[in-house]
C-alpha cells in the first residue's frame, strides 16, 4: 500500500489546456489521451501531408490539425469524453428514428463546444 494521496482529476475540469493546433502539440495530446487513436493520428497526417504535397495546398494540413484539434478538445474534458462516449452507444442502440435524432442533436451540441475551443 502506497502512502502517497490518490489525486482525483476533477471530471469537469480538462485534464490539460488546450494546446496549440500544431502537428506536434497535437501529437503528444492524442497520444497522452488514447494511444489507440495515435495511430490513426499518425496514419492521417501522412495522408494529408502527401494531399498537400500533390496539390500544393495548405488546405489539406489545416483540415487535419483542426479535426484532431476537435478530437482533443471534446475528449482533454473527462466529463464530455464520458457523455460523448454514452451518446454514441445510445445511438447504436436507438430502435427509432427521433431518439437517434434527439442523441445526434447532443453529440452535435458537444462537436460545436469543442469547435468553439479550437477556433478561440
Amino acid at each position: 500500500m502506497s502512502a502517497q494521496p490518490v489525486h482525483r482529476h476533477d471530471p469537469d475540469e480538462p485534464l490539460f489546456p488546450m494546446p496549440p493546433l500544431t502537428e506536434a502539440a497535437l501529437r503528444v495530446a492524442v497520444t497522452t489521451l488514447d494511444l489507440s487513436s495515435a495511430v490513426r493520428f499518425e496514419q492521417e497526417f501522412h495522408a494529408a501531408w502527401q494531399e498537400a504535397v500533390q496539390t500544393d495546398s495548405t488546405v489539406p494540413m489545416h483540415t487535419f490539425l483542426h479535426r484532431w484539434g476537435v478530437f482533443v478538445a471534446l475528449r482533454r474534458h473527462p466529463a464530455r469524453a464520458a457523455r460523448l462516449s454514452e451518446l454514441e452507444s445510445a445511438v447504436a442502440r436507438a430502435t427509432d428514428r427521433e431518439a437517434a435524432r434527439a442523441l445526434s442533436s447532443e453529440i452535435a451540441t458537444l462537436l460545436d463546444e469543442a469547435a468553439r475551443e479550437v477556433t478561440g
